[in-house]
């Protein structure tokens, strides 16, 4: 008897799908297996999220309590890490039942309500999907715009069906090995990982001199990034140490037995910089005299460090994205075609997004690149670590031949300088210390005679009065942002110009100009008794600007709150204060917490 051949029930394109979605849960699951801890899972699930999804961003939050959840991790564009968010009983609910849903749309608009325009506004977010459990919503996914088109498809939404799901499995296992390593701790506490404990177990972290809170948080960013295989931008003034955490990455990856290579895109003639990338054969132009391998060539199986990359010329931006695409090139003059497994490191002393938006860097290049942001905070950021850098610098100039010792005034001036040209002014200044000390002891003396020599015309910051600190700082700040109406982008931006032009500007960074206006928040807020209100108008100095400020003032609160009155975690959510701030914050939080 012949049986009757029934159709498949799938169509050729619905098992395309299928396979897609399979090969993509594939790859996150992969990636997880390797993941150590829960803020590792949310990294690697984020990333890869970004990744299949195509989107600008990407934040996972954890729940924190009965309504709270707390970001765990987030991309560049996402939400900062203090971030808290609450969902009651009906938004959970809802969003337990729709898996995942279109912010923009209504139904998340009646469900979430104000949270709505705060999680698109703020997180970047476009889409969000549910993190279920046994026990209910145990958090849920961001995803922020389609960089290439408009809305998320039906293949987009299943994958989204599924990707939580890991996610949930991951953190609940990582969630069981914390709790039994801190049953397994004498007295049932654990503690934060010290800097001395990550060079102890790591060494290329050795050579990140400090104990601030700060460098720890960078320290931890670096060994991050450096278990993933995506490119890392690294962003922070000159002179801060960005060459130094590129290596560092390079050492604490699996590529640390391969080449690491040093393009300085700034330093090099644009006619020449694509041959120095690329190499060139013999003929290619007026002086090829030999074949030459370019450095992607000379960095296979290993990392690419691009230094200064927002100098790099526009239409070689172009050739660098489709090699960092296709992983293959061909050198100038050169028909055949060269294929390469290269890890790139990019950094850069300038605000990308802004070059992007100005038209001078390319936008698909950016997102490329700042897949894993790192910011190295400039040395004024990093309160307590000027002494242990001099002694560093001090002891590799003198050797096991001579050891000095600093006065303690000498500390004290120091501190109290803001430091524009970052941990490489203070490294020449520790050289010329060097040269003129005679005696045992660096002394106040022999600070203003080196400062005179290096500054001809100008008097040391800490004579004549008192310091420039970083009280006078933020008062700077705070009137910044005054006048750009608290539009931090627009106020870097004219900052920048105003630098551009030869006027001495301490600060030009979005970032940087953040972190000291939340420390004249704290400090609004100590002077107004923890009143939020009352600290918004100090801070808004005009009526129609309270609203604004308002919300960045609530947010500050709610950092405050979510640390649930632990000294340590409050220090850890307000990591990149400047250190001036450390007694206002304490002072803040006791006062919100009584409020």
């Amino acid at each position: 008897m012949i049986r009757e051949l029934k159709p498949p029930t799938e169509s050729l394109e619905d098992l395309r799908r299928r396979v897609t979605e399979l090969s993509a849960l594939y790859e996150v699951a992969r990636e997880l297996l390797e993941a150590r801890t829960q803020r590792q899972v949310a990294f690697r699930v984020v990333l890869c999220g970004i990744r299949i999804l195509g989107a600008r961003s990407g934040a996972l939050f954890v729940a924190d309590g009965r309504d709270r959840y707390r970001l765990l991790y987030a991309s560049a564009h996402g939400p900062k890490q203090a971030e808290v968010v609450e969902l009651d009983e009906g938004a959970r609910d809802w969003l337990l039942r729709e898996r995942n849903a279109s912010l923009p749309g209504a139904a998340a608009a009646r469900a979430l309500g104000p949270l709505r325009d705060r999680l698109v506004e703020s997180a970047d977010g476009a889409i969000i999907a549910a993190i279920p459990d046994a026990h209910g919503l145990a958090g849920f996914m961001l995803f922020g715009p389609k960089l290439l088109e408009a809305e998320f498809d039906d293949e987009d939404r299943a994958l989204l069906g599924s990707l939580p799901a890991l996610a949930a499995e991951a953190l609940a296992a990582h969630a069981e090995k914390a709790a039994g390593s801190a049953r397994r701790t004498p007295g049932g506490t654990r503690h934060a990982r010290s800097l001395e404990t990550l060079r102890a177990q790591h060494e290329p972290l050795r050579s990140m001199v400090g104990e601030s809170p700060a460098l720890l948080e960078t320290c931890q960013d670096l060994m991050a990034v450096a278990e993933t295989h995506f490119p890392a931008l690294l962003s922070g003034e000159s002179g801060v140490g960005k060459e130094l955490a590129a290596r560092a990455i390079h050492e604490l990856s699996d590529r640390a037995e391969g080449p690491f290579e040093i393009v300085d895109c700034g330093s090099i003639p644009r006619e020449l910089i694509e041959s120095e990338l690329f190499g060139h054969v013999r003929g290619a132009f007026t002086g090829a005299h030999r074949d030459r391998r370019g450095a992607f060539e000379l960095a296979h199986r290993g990392s690419l460090f691009l230094d200064e990359i927002g100098e790099m010329p526009l239409q070689l931006q172009t050739r660098l994205l489709r090699v960092l695409q296709e992983k293959r090139f061909r050198r100038v003059g050169d028909e055949r075609v060269i294929e390469v497994d290269v890890r790139v490191l990019a950094a850069t002393n300038r605000d990308l997004k802004a070059e992007v938006v100005a038209r001078r860097f390319r936008d698909d290049l950016y997102y490329r690149l700042n897949v894993f942001a790192v910011r190295i905070p400039p040395l004024r950021e990093r309160g307590g670590d000027i002494v242990p850098l001099m002694k560093h610098f001090l002891a590799a100039q003198a050797g096991a031949s001579h050891r000095w010792e600093l006065g303690s005034e000498v500390a004290a001036a120091l501190e109290s300088y803001s430091w524009p040209g970052n941990v490489r002014e203070l490294g020449n200044l520790c050289a010329a210390l060097g040269v003129r000390a005679r005696g045992r002891e660096i002394g106040l003396d022999d600070l203003d005679h080196v400062w005179r020599r290096q500054h001809p015309g100008e008097e040391p910051p800490w004579r004549g009065g008192p310091p420039a600190g970083r009280g006078a700082l933020g008062d700077w700040v705070l009137e910044q942002a005054r006048a750009s109406r608290f539009n931090l982008v627009e106020a870097s931006r004219l900052l920048r110009r105003r630098s551009r032009s030869g006027q001495s500007v301490p600060l030009t960074e979005r970032s940087a100009l953040a972190y000291y206006l939340t420390g004249e928040i704290l400090r609004a807020l100590v002077t107004a008794g923890g009143d939020v209100n009352a600290a918004a108008r100090a801070v808004a100095g005009e009526e129609d600007l309270v609203p604004r400020v308002a919300t960045r003032v609530q947010k500050v609160r709610e950092g405050i709150l979510a640390a649930g009155g632990d000294r340590e975690a409050v220090r850890g959510r307000f990591a990149k204060l400047p250190s001036d701030y450390s007694g206002v914050l304490e002072q803040a939080s006791r006062l919100v917490r009584r409020a």
